[in-house]
């Protein structure tokens, strides 16, 4: 079915739901999805009041080995955790004093003994694409070769969870979502047993600017909160942009629990990376199947706030 008639769909299923009235009922759940009240929805998805953080994994332009030298909009020490062989194990983001000092330190150092040496340590990537195994101070480390993109750019290869299984090369960026083009969120594990998976539906209410973002779940993270620049723009009015700079990668972040993320628990879509407006369509009518703008209203005075 095409974007056009997606959105027909989703339209005319919207305009039902407003209709009937469809309510917001469920059970308070404590502790999931990293914030202190979620709330467990009748019928399967998770609701929760939660923060706006930008998570910009996806983008061709988010790591390089030089970082702002090198044109990325993220410091490396954001992507990744060291094992040092006395067992010493941090997370390159832990402080800016760590981020780059310490981190970098340790990294080149790491680089130049070819990224595996146990005697040395190794990184564990988590927001690069990592290849190969190291064993230091006993414990497997995964992911420590850092991936450059396929065209030679220079840039790292960043990830997301959802890819598009028609491209087989995971070099090539592309197959990723795009964070300046898709409304995307970040799901907890501790979620996805309530039908949060990648893949899936959600919507993000601004209860401050009232409007509603249907997205796809395109990575995984510690908490309810984080999504992709695209969602944050949208949810906060603001146009959807691919001239994106250092100064403003955040704008849209909401620092209090001022947004309804709502993750409606339905069946995963396969990614067509280059259709946007195919997941689109398909988070729209999601939502429209889900309750549309009516549901969303009464979960806005149901759901405990954070």
């Amino acid at each position: 079915m095409s974007a056009v008639k997606l959105l027909a769909l989703a339209s005319a299923l919207l305009a039902a739901q407003l209709a009937s009235g469809a309510e917001c009922g469920g059970t308070p759940l404590a502790g999931a999805g990293g914030v202190p009240k979620a709330w467990k929805l009748d019928g399967g998805g998770i609701a929760a009041f939660a923060k706006m953080n930008i998570n910009i994994d996806g983008y061709a332009k988010a790591y390089h080995p030089n970082n702002a030298g090198g044109g990325a909009l993220i410091h490396l020490c954001n992507a990744g955790r060291v094992v040092l062989p006395d067992g010493t194990r941090y997370h390159g983001s832990e402080n800016n004093a760590t981020c780059t000092g310490k981190f970098m330190t340790d990294v080149a150092r790491i680089e130049q003994a070819g990224w595996m040496d146990r005697s040395v340590g190794a990184v564990e990537w988590y927001g690069i694409l990592g290849e190969g195994t190291a064993v230091v101070a006993g414990r497997k480390v995964s992911s420590v070769k850092p991936v450059e993109q396929r065209d030679g750019s220079g840039f790292y290869v960043s990830p997301t969870s959802l890819a598009d299984a028609t491209v087989s090369d995971r070099a090539e960026q592309s197959r990723y979502v795009n964070p300046l083009r898709i409304a995307a969120a970040v799901a907890p594990k501790s979620i996805a047993v309530h039908g949060a998976a990648i893949g899936s539906f959600g919507v993000a209410y601004s209860i401050r600017k009232r409007i509603a973002v249907p997205f796809v779940i395109g990575d995984a993270g510690p908490r309810i909160g984080e999504g992709s620049v695209a969602l944050a723009r949208s949810v906060a009015g603001l146009p959807i942009s691919d001239d994106i700079t250092r100064a403003n990668r955040f704008a849209g972040q909401v620092d209090r629990a001022d947004v309804l993320w709502v993750f409606f628990g339905d069946g995963v879509q396969r990614f067509d990376s280059r259709d946007p407006g195919a997941t689109f369509a398909a988070a729209a009518l999601a939502f429209a199947t889900w309750g549309g703008q009516a549901r969303l209203d009464r979960c806005v005075s149901t759901v405990p706030r954070n």
